[in-house]
């Protein structure tokens, strides 16, 4: 037991919950307290493991592809070896799941058949109110609905997901989720590597998801109806995953289980790669951030009576006595807050990056003395006021459409250069630090250095965090070796993890 134990706490850490010996002991003492079953071992481990809010979803889920994974395992080992033993053909589902499922599978196909039925030959509207037996004047409503009440026409596969979102019974939307996934990638087929987005893209293609997100939004139904429909969209994607996670278990349990882990960590995913779900728990995690390090104080090395030597002032003050250092220059630490300009490039290729630095900004505002926030594409303007609103994924959409800096849709550092040195270059000084948020891929068009080395001399650092991997740099049309050089640090920021050892570097 304890040897399983050690192998799911690691499972744990590469899904970015972190499990210190201390823990792993007090869980073992939880454990030698309860009786052995699967649910006081997942209790335990949610007393004794978790630490933030979402962790947990993380914990139970890999908690049901181990256990399940470990159970079939289990089992094999302990089949007969003779082949006499071994049935042709074993039965993939218990009676109960399989008399279930085929009796879901009938109602569909009653269903289909009575819609088609009730349809006249021209298109118009059925002619009944609700249909035969089970079936209420509201299920007929829903159906003629579905096929009548958008300008979208839904082919059959998206009618039937639209009923099925409509009702939102867990069973419906489980069933729909294990037959679109056995249809996809039947069990018997062996598919190693595949991606398992681009199974999820061909899942939601074979339901019609587009089609039927687009009807959604243009239906005529109420707001409330709406965001219920919608959210059990959001339920069916959350099942599609997860059965596909337990296809790829089943297949090949000592690959696919740690890869299942570390898509599980959010601070290792790239901020273009997480879904709106993942941006909202992220984002929470960036304003976590920006509040703790914003009631951390802020230093500058100060001349001082006595404290650490002043190693440059001392070198130079021992010029006068023949290089003999005979006086030493003492410094010392004195609290202070910075000056702060940022620069983001809102581009399409780097915005979903420039969200969560401008929060990440936002929430910590209070630790500088002055902030200005600009955003550039192929112009540049300030947004410091607009980004004094709360809802900052609404902000940035509203930048690119109210403010000029969207022209031609295609980066041009160097016009953003130019444009900063001659209307913004007053709100520059020796106080200040530049941070600059962008992956320097300029489409071939002018660098602008010339303007770019004058801003950087007015400045006391600049700061740029590039969100394309290092590899990419200085390849195509990126120009980032033109303007390193007067950068004091150059980092690669595209996950929480680096975005949070970074700030709290400069910060």
């Amino acid at each position: 037991m304890v040897e399983y134990l050690i192998v799911f706490i690691q499972l744990l850490r590469e899904a970015g919950i972190p499990v210190s010996t201390g823990e792993m002991l007090d869980l073992l003492q939880a454990l030698s307290l309860l009786e052995p079953t699967r649910e006081n071992l997942l209790l335990a481990m949610q007393a004794t493991l978790i630490k933030e809010t979402g962790q947990e979803r993380i914990l139970e889920k890999l908690f049901d592809l181990y256990w399940t994974t470990l159970k079939q395992k289990t089992r094999k080992q302990e089949q007969p070896t003779k082949k006499t033993a071994i049935p042709i053909h074993p039965p993939r589902l218990s009676r109960e799941e399989f008399n279930a499922r085929l009796a879901q599978m009938k109602e569909w196909l009653r269903q289909a058949l009575k819609s088609e039925d009730d349809l006249p030959a021209g298109g118009g509207e059925p002619g009944g109110q609700g249909g035969g037996k089970g079936n209420g004047p509201e299920q007929g409503r829903r159906e003629r609905h579905f096929q009548h009440g958008s300008t979208v026409p839904l082919a059959a596969a998206g009618q039937r997901l639209a009923m099925i979102i409509a009702k939102g019974s867990e069973e419906d939307l489980k069933a729909l989720a294990q037959e679109a996934v056995f249809t996809l990638v039947p069990p018997d087929e062996v598919t190693p590597g595949e991606d398992p987005r681009q199974m999820l893209k061909q899942l939601k293609t074979r339901l019609d998801w587009v089609q039927v997100k687009d009807w959604l939004e243009r239906s005529p139904l109420g707001e409330a109806e709406k965001l219920r429909q919608q959210e059990n969209l959001l339920r069916l994607e959350r099942l599609l995953n997860r059965e596909l996670e337990q296809l790829r278990c089943k297949r090949q349990p000592e690959k696919e289980l740690p890869a299942i882990a570390r898509e599980a960590n959010l601070s290792q995913r790239s901020f273009a790669e997480l879904d709106p779900e993942q941006v909202i728990q992220v984002k929470r995690q960036v304003a976590r951030l920006g509040r703790r390090l914003a009631t951390r104080e802020g230093y500058r090395r100060v001349p001082a009576t006595r404290g650490a030597v002043d190693i440059s002032r001392t070198v130079r003050r021992a010029a006068t006595t023949g290089g003999v250092p005979i006086i030493l220059c003492h410094q010392g630490r004195q609290a202070t807050r910075p000056d702060l300009v940022v620069l983001c490039d809102l581009s399409g290729s780097v915005a979903p990056y420039s969200q969560f630095m401008l929060l990440l900004v936002h929430t910590m505002q209070n630790k500088f003395r002055m902030v200005r926030s600009y955003a550039f594409v192929d112009a540049i303007a300030e947004v410091t006021v607009q980004l004094r609103e709360l809802d900052l994924e609404r902000t940035v959409r509203n930048i690119q459409r109210q403010t000029g800096i969207w022209r031609t849709g295609f980066s041009d550092y160097g016009a953003v250069w130019r444009q900063f040195f001659h209307e913004h270059l007053h709100v520059l000084h020796r106080k200040v630090t530049l941070i600059i948020l962008g992956d320097a891929r300029n489409n071939y068009k002018p660098s602008g250095e010339e303007y770019f080395r004058e801003i950087c001399r007015r400045v006391r650092q600049v700061i740029w965090l590039n969100p394309a991997p290092r590899e990419s740099w200085n390849q195509e049309d990126s120009i980032m070796h033109l303007y390193t050089p007067y950068c004091r640090h150059v980092f690669e920021c595209r996950n929480l993890s680096q975005l949070t050892r970074i700030a709290r570097q400069i910060f």
